[in-house]
């Protein structure tokens, strides 16, 4: 039930649904797109935007938490979600129950999956290459997905990365970024691992360097128009939040030198 108030963001659904079209247009038709819509679509409402996303070329939503995956099901969104590293081992249940891919950084989480699973299980690893927030040490990875992999039920969906995104447009770092990573997933397939799918370019790296897309990209708030000032789109993306409109709903009258607290 939609209560009143008094306040409402307006969103351009139809901007939503040219920017992914406009991401299509720039990492091609062959690359995968997971539309990210974590923190409720950045305020505009994850499952409508997702909704959007999804049936204007995205193929998979990225969530921040097991709860935003969970209510995009109960919202009815069908699409792949995956699960970005926030989940404690204990959720493993509650994410196979709803179909949610989870990106796994440690050997705790992934035995907590391949115990709760009785068929094989989706899994992603995230591997840290310079940001040096959750991840696999991009020197470990090789070894804990390895390791990962000899768990029952457990499937490797693909590697993903948040990397660094310098200011500038100097490509120099973000290419150490994605040798780093490359450099597991050539290992692992030397070694005979199959990595369906490499995710690294978020929307700094979708919008400046094209180098880094692979073969997946993982573009965020440039799906809702949002560009920084050293950005530029090679085309149009479009504010998917139309006007914050409110309206006055109480008058007071003060007398002149009445103390009144400007902050409140």
């Amino acid at each position: 039930m939609r209560l009143p108030r008094p306040t409402t963001l307006e969103i351009d659904l139809d901007a939503a649904a040219s920017n992914v079209r406009a991401v299509r247009q720039m990492v091609g038709a062959q690359r995968k797109i997971f539309a990210v819509v974590k923190a409720d679509g950045y305020g505009h409402g994850a499952a409508e935007l997702g909704a959007v996303f999804v049936a204007n070329g995205a193929d998979a939503l990225g969530v921040a938490d097991l709860g935003e995956g969970i209510r995009l099901r109960r919202r009815g969104i069908t699409a792949p979600v995956l699960v970005y590293p926030n989940s404690l081992p204990e959720a493993a249940p509650e994410a196979i129950a709803h179909r949610l891919t989870p990106a796994l950084v440690d050997l705790d989480s992934a035995r907590a999956y391949s115990e709760a699973a009785t068929a094989p299980c989706d899994v992603f690893v995230k591997i840290d290459v310079g940001l040096e927030r959750l991840g696999v040490p991009a020197e470990q990875a090789v070894k804990t997905v390895a390791a990962m992999l000899e768990l029952p039920h457990l499937r490797l969906a693909g590697l993903c990365a948040h990397p660094h995104a310098p200011s500038g447009a100097d490509p120099a770092y973000p290419e150490w970024q994605t040798r780093r990573f490359t450099a597991v997933v050539d290992e692992l397939e030397a070694r005979g691992v199959k990595v369906p799918t490499r995710l690294l370019a978020s929307s700094p790296f979708v919008l400046k360097f094209p180098q880094t897309y692979l073969n997946a990209v993982d573009p965020g708030r440039m799906l809702y128009g949002i560009t920084m000032a050293d950005e530029t789109s090679r085309l149009p993306l479009r504010p998917t939040l139309r006007a914050l409109t409110t309206r006055v709903i109480a008058l007071k009258e003060l007398t002149p030198r009445e103390r009144f607290a400007e902050l409140a």
